[in-house]
């Protein structure tokens, strides 16, 4: 079935409000009078120094939550307007009240050191049962290097490893398209792929790991699910283009974490979203649903297994996300996700209730990444945003997300991608408001 009921235009996959979208992914690095470094956004202007309400993987740049908002002048009204339109008014969005609770298996995440200049353990855990294993890294030397991921049996019996999803990017020093492209093929991938590993014995998780070289420079993400029978020593590892993995893992030192320390071992890999209250399109107007903020959506908190240490994965990177939020009535629901925090580039699933299959989306569309088009916003708006308060004007950009009928059940899979700003909106509204803003989005 084709979820998409009515598509609004052919360019509305990545909205910008406040101008035409003029380069491509590879222009990651400055564009629209923010500089990306280091995949981090550096903001110009200094009122951004007091807020820390948005993340990237690189949070040794965090600067604000940054949407541009509404003017200071404007007073929020009570209801939400939802008529066509062909001017641009600051458009109301309220909170909607979520629950979430975290399952499933484990997470083991590696991140740090982020730019690495030794060979090395990356990080290490044991792992029985269910996991997921997100890993980012660059290689920092002047040498060519690998990166793999060894898994080894810690018992005297058989291990069965099995991979049931799985996205890996080639390396490259276009950071924002390695996320993308490491987040797009998980959520597209569906495997079952059993791998053994003798008793006492060890291997490499993916051969086309020891296949692909890592340039100086370049970066890598990859993300497996697995399933384990048996308890598994993962060893995430960067070696030497020359060496062999399984040899040099068994010799290698554990590098020290660095000093944003997003590494370790979380609990609870999927996050899942829920609401008591249906939502009604025709009742309840433009509602909104902050994620990885840290405010509405805590971050999740583990164990750095090298050495105990308490940590806190900064974004959320790495778990997944599943939004059941139940709608009602008789309209129409206009779905979308807006980045908050400056440049975003990954995907997401969408999938409706006894379909087979979810349709993937990428966010955005058609261009490399977006969110480098918002304007900054007052202090008066930061914390309108906080409690509960939120508009769409000019600067406000989006990814349509698809209208569905508001009677079925429908789910999204979202998880932070590796390269990009956090936090999100994910939004929704009537379809009819939607509609209203199209002429806005075909210059997406």
């Amino acid at each position: 079935m084709n979820l998409y009921k009515k598509a609004l235009a052919a360019a509305l996959a990545a909205v910008c409000f406040n101008g035409v979208w003029s380069v491509d992914a590879a222009e990651a690095r400055v564009h629209g009078g923010m500089a990306v470094e280091n995949h981090t956004v550096n903001m110009t202007d200094g009122t951004f120094a007091t807020n820390n309400l948005a993340v990237n993987m690189n949070v040794d740049g965090i600067h604000p939550k940054y949407s541009n908002r509404v003017p200071a002048s404007w007073q929020p009204v009570d209801t939400v307007d939802v008529k066509e339109r062909n001017t641009m008014e600051p458009q109301m969005m309220k909170i909607w009240p979520v629950t979430s609770h975290d399952g499933d298996g484990t997470l083991i995440f590696s991140d740090s050191p982020e730019y690495v200049k030794d060979n090395g353990i990356l990080y290490q855990d044991v792992v029985e049962g269910s996991g997921r294993i997100f890993y980012y890294h660059l290689n920092e030397s002047r040498k060519n290097k690998k990166l793999a991921v060894v898994l080894e049996n810690t018992t005297d019996k058989l291990a069965t490893f099995e991979i049931t999803r799985a996205g890996l990017s080639k390396p490259s020093s276009d950071y924002l398209w390695v996320g993308k492209q490491a987040e797009t093929a998980y959520m597209a991938s569906d495997m079952d792929e059993k791998l053994f590993v003798l008793p006492k014995g060890a291997r490499i998780m993916d051969k086309m790991m020891d296949e692909t070289i890592v340039h100086p420079g370049e970066l890598v993400n990859g993300i497996y699910d697995f399933v384990t029978d048996k308890p598994v020593k993962i060893s995430v590892i960067m070696y030497p283009a020359d060496a062999r993995p399984v040899e040099f893992a068994k010799k290698a030192k554990i590098l020290p974490r660095d000093e944003v320390a997003l590494r370790g071992t979380y609990q609870g890999m999927n996050r899942y979203i829920t609401a008591d209250k249906a939502y009604d399109p025709d009742r309840d107007g433009a509602v909104y649903m902050p994620l990885c903020d840290n405010l509405h959506d805590m971050y999740k908190t583990g164990v750095d297994a090298t050495d105990g240490a308490a940590v806190t994965n900064y974004g959320n990177y790495g778990v997944m996300y599943y939004l059941d939020i139940p709608t009602e009535g008789k309209g129409e629901t206009q779905y979308a996700i807006s980045p908050l925090g400056g440049v975003y580039a990954g995907a997401m699933t969408v999938k409706e209730a006894g379909d087979d299959k979810a349709s993937l989306i990428a966010t955005p569309r058609h261009d490399g990444y977006y969110g480098d088009k918002t304007t900054p916003e007052s202090v008066a708006e930061v914390e309108a945003w906080k409690n509960g308060v939120d508009y769409i004007n000019d600067g406000t950009e989006l990814t349509d997300l698809g209208i569905y009928d508001s009677f079925k059940k429908i789910r999204f899979e979202f998880s932070p991608p590796g390269a990009s700003n956090l936090p999100v909106n994910f939004i929704m509204m009537p379809a009819r408001q939607g509609r209203g803003l199209a002429y806005k989005w075909k210059k997406g």
